[in-house]
């Protein structure tokens, strides 16, 4: 592994950060191993397509830049350091994807998303809202916690805010904080209901109104616990693979598109390796635009 520090090499226009965090879990721990897990499994990258003949070796502008040295010890100390990281990343223009972590690490990131770009919006793809004001022990700062804290950022409107795949209830102040900013929560029902397309255009269009650009956190435990139980805190009765690699392609193709992570990746919860492929998998389809070539295997000649 090539660790750089907080600054991406010239030329790049994207850059993988690993960010191996899991103090702020409140239940399983394991989310700090994600991004090895992830790049372990990242090495089945087929440098060479027989069918289409694009080899991403050859077109990649996409380099992982390494770990973020962030203390496991002290919360609050490891998102001062994750935020200085991604302000010296963000320094460029680069888009960053990254490997959480627990959904803790989202918050420094965006902070320093909104410093570069101003006002920005975010698409929430979990199965918790994140949105809690404190837990039962009073701690404001843990996964549990930071979209809550995000909005609290002058650079964050409520109107921007987007969730999906909603599948765990939540508290009586979130709720009344829904209805009185018209929040847009969709839950994984509603993707049952009106289809992964229809929710994740509504999302975008909510997050990009108005703004230059827009965070997309993912968290793996949005998919069903039957598919996906590497994580901390699985929910049954969420969306399919299937589903959320659609609402990946569809990212892939999102212009306003200005950073994202897949989050609360707990390898050791899953001994198949199964969640750590879905994740690697969802990472690729978004960044696949920018890592091959076009090819259009109509026009390729048959010699």
């Amino acid at each position: 592994m090539r660790v750089r520090g907080n600054t991406p090499p010239a030329g790049l226009d994207g850059a993988v950060v690993g960010v191996p965090l899991d103090t702020g879990t409140s239940n399983r721990p394991g989310a700090r191993f994600g991004p090895r897990g992830i790049r372990d499994e990242s090495v089945l990258l087929r440098p060479y397509n027989m069918a289409t003949r694009a080899a991403p070796f050859d077109s990649l502008r996409i380099d992982d830049t390494g770990d973020v040295a962030a203390s496991p010890y002290d919360l609050l100390a490891a998102v001062e350091a994750i935020e200085e990281h991604f302000d010296g990343l963000l320094a460029d223009d680069v888009i960053t994807a990254s490997m959480g972590g627990d959904h803790t690490v989202v918050l420094p990131i965006l902070r320093a998303m909104a410093k570069k770009h101003g006002p920005v919006g975010l698409v929430h793809i979990d199965a918790h809202t994140d949105f809690g004001d404190s837990n039962a022990l009073g701690g404001r700062y843990h996964h549990g916690t930071m979209v809550r804290r995000i909005s609290e950022n002058p650079m964050i409107d409520y109107k921007n805010l987007a969730w999906v795949g909603l599948n765990s209830p939540v508290t009586l102040d979130q709720y009344e904080l829904k209805r009185n900013h018209n929040l847009k929560m969709t839950t994984a029902q509603n993707v049952r209901e009106r289809g992964i397309v229809d929710i994740m255009n509504d999302a975008m269009e909510t997050a990009s109104d108005g703004v230059d650009a827009v965070y997309v956190s993912i968290d793996i435990d949005v998919i069903d616990a039957h598919e996906s139980t590497g994580t901390g805190s699985p929910e049954f009765h969420g969306v399919t693979t299937n589903e959320f690699f659609e609402a990946m392609d569809m990212l892939s193709r999102f212009d306003m598109l200005g950073a994202f992570d897949l989050c609360e990746v707990s390898p050791e919860w899953d001994p198949s390796g199964q969640t750590v492929r879905i994740a690697t998998s969802g990472i690729l389809k978004i960044l696949a635009p920018r890592l091959f070539d076009s090819v259009d295997p109509s026009k390729l000649s048959s010699g």
